[in-house]
């Protein structure tokens, strides 16, 4: 484990912020990715309530393991909680009444190793047993062509990969039974601006909750008129195979808890704009999907705190902007 500290310090810094604050935080390790050069723990933090019901933020990151700015801006994010929860005493009883769930890095391997795919060549985020209804982008959309090239899909018929599954497997335990529950998926490396999107993936489809996300965003942006995000369908972009949260949200309108709300979005990060202002990041390919420039680095790590606080807040108040889908 001390190697892989060395290698994901950001594994520190999990382990920090969960066992500082043991009363408010429960931290375990969901399993562990072997391979010839060591065990990568998946960890995941609960916040708050124990009640599973109560409306419930989950916050990922580490999917593509070269997307290291994910999990380090939803680090920030925790480290600011942990320091309020040395002094608010008002936060505190608020989140009696509410849960934060986090997966920070469900790709440790690839993460520590600067690879996108998991050891098996496979992209997580293709992995999923959910294939494109309006035909994927080529490539990248996924394919099964081999796990040589990127957004490698894995093998038809093959079960999901462990990662994949760790993070499917937990959002059903820790979200589904929620009343409410939004998920906020990290990612960088496309495009010049910020952007939020939300399903589906596979196809134009409205998701079923399209309503309630438009209500909830529609207060995004009458409370931060000034934001920096594109709002869209991930299909506005393109589509893809095997996206874990079309397949999440697959699951929960399969199962008992398909009348509780669940939103799922990815925040991907515009690293093309660091690669616009620092050119010479091209040539390195953790630099195409992270910024290198210690200012823009701390940009970066402050940027995005308000709109996590503003979904925590918007859970606490879904009256608000919930909507009935049918």
């Amino acid at each position: 484990m001390k190697a892989i500290e060395r290698i994901l310090p950001e594994i520190n810094e999990i382990y920090r912020i969960g066992n500082n604050h043991k009363d408010l935080i429960d931290i375990h390790e969901l399993g562990t990715v072997k391979t010839k050069d060591g065990s990568y723990p998946i960890i995941a933090l609960t916040i708050g309530s124990k009640d599973k019901t109560k409306p419930t933020l989950g916050l990922f990151g580490g999917v593509h393991g070269l997307e290291r700015i994910g999990t380090q801006v939803l680090l920030s994010f925790l480290s600011t909680l942990d320091k309020r929860f040395e002094w608010d005493e008002d936060f505190k009883d608020e989140l009696k009444t509410r849960r934060i769930v986090c997966l920070p890095i469900v790709n440790p391997w690839g993460m520590a190793h600067f690879h996108r795919s998991n050891p098996n060549g496979v992209d997580l985020m293709r992995n999923a047993p959910v294939d494109a209804e309006d035909g994927a982008t080529f490539l990248v959309g996924g394919h099964r062509i081999s796990n040589k090239l990127p957004w490698y899909r894995g093998k038809l018929g093959e079960a999901m990969e462990f990662e994949a599954k760790t993070l499917v497997d937990f959002v059903e335990d820790q979200m589904f039974q929620s009343r409410t529950s939004i998920a906020l998926d990290f990612h960088s490396g496309f495009g010049t601006k910020d952007q939020i999107w939300y399903p589906f993936a596979k196809c134009k489809n409205d998701f079923p909750f399209l309503k309630s996300f438009n209500s909830l965003f529609g207060l995004f942006v009458e409370t931060f008129p000034h934001h920096v995000y594109k709002i869209e369908p991930q299909s506005a972009v393109y589509n893809t195979h095997g996206d874990l949260w079309d397949f999440a949200l697959i699951n929960q309108q399969k199962s008992e808890y398909k009348d509780n709300t669940f939103i799922p979005i990815t925040l991907e990060l515009g690293s093309w704009n660091w690669v616009k202002k620092n050119p010479l990041q091209i040539f390195s390919m953790f630099g195409l999907f992270n910024p290198i420039k210690k200012h823009r680095y701390s940009r970066t790590m402050r940027r995005h705190i308000y709109l996590i606080d503003f979904l925590l807040r918007a859970l606490r108040n879904d009256r608000y902007w919930v909507q009935k889908e049918k």
